[in-house]
Formats: structure tokens, sequence, C-alpha cells
């Protein structure tokens, strides 16, 4: 359990220093664009997966290289394929990520900066798990605001 509670107190840690605004202004891009394309190499393309299936069951279109909105999960936000595909990718741009002076937050118009440089896990482990939380509580924001239930996600569950 020692090792667990230090997993959590970090995660504690990171996500109470989250921008309230910054995360507004993420709902409300995702809200307004008509299709959402999500990117991120590693572990964190696995959480941006899970958004992204989330987003879905709230009914909203996501997809590969789509024009409205991208969103990157980059813990250093240098990762030579992303800047590569962010350089590409029309449309609005959002980055999570731990490193906001990266050259993926540059290209970004919206970043959202996790502080998760310093942990006892290995590599980007505290990274990946905030990241998972707080698009987690995104989810819940969006259903709130949508007014859509867990019933009427589940209609769309696959």
């Amino acid at each position: 359990m020692k090792d667990t509670n230090l997993i959590l107190n970090e995660i504690r840690r990171v996500v109470k220093d989250i921008s309230e605004t910054k995360t507004k202004k993420l709902i409300n891009e995702i809200i307004k664009a008509k299709k959402i394309n999500i990117i991120g190499h590693g572990r964190s393309w696995h959480v941006g997966k899970s958004f992204a299936m989330r987003l879905r069951h709230l009914g909203l279109k996501v997809g590969v290289f789509r024009k409205d909105l991208t969103i990157v999960i980059s813990g250093s936000g240098q990762t030579k394929d992303i800047l590569a595909i962010v350089r590409k990718v029309p449309g609005k741009i959002i980055c999570i990520t731990a490193n906001d002076h990266s050259q993926i937050a540059k290209e970004s118009q919206l970043v959202i900066e996790l502080k998760a440089k310093k942990s006892k896990q290995p590599l980007r482990s505290l990274f990946e798990q905030a990241t998972l939380i707080y698009l987690d509580s995104v989810v819940i924001k969006l259903m709130r605001k949508l007014k859509i239930t867990e019933k009427d996600m589940w209609k769309r569950h696959d």
C-alpha cells in the first residue's frame, strides 16, 4: 500500500494545479468542434484512445486527422513524429503536456500543463496517470454541460 499511496499522492499533487480556466477553454473547444482528432505516442496514445472512446460515447465525432480540433497528449512535448503531424494538421491544436515550453506547445493555440516532471515513479508514469484522471474529469464536465447521462452513453458503448 505504501507504493499505491505514493502514486495517489503524486497524482493529487499534479491534478490540483491544473488551470480551471484552461479546462473550461478545452471543454468549449471540444463542444464547438465538428470533428476531433487525438494524437499521442506510447502510453500517452493509450490515454488518448481512452479519452477518444469516451468522447464517442458522448456522441462526439472523433477520428484520425480531422480538421476542426486536434488534442495532443505529449509528456515531453518534443516527440518528433507528433511534432511533424502537428505542423501539418489543419485546425486548432490543444496540447496537454508536462513541458509548456516545448516545441509542440509552441505550435498549439492552447496548452494545458500537468506539472508531472518530478516523480518517484519510472519514466513518465505520473504524467500518463494524471492525464487519464484529468481527461476523465473533463468527460464528467462535458456530460453536465451537454446534459448527457450515463444511460445515454451506454447506448453508444461498443
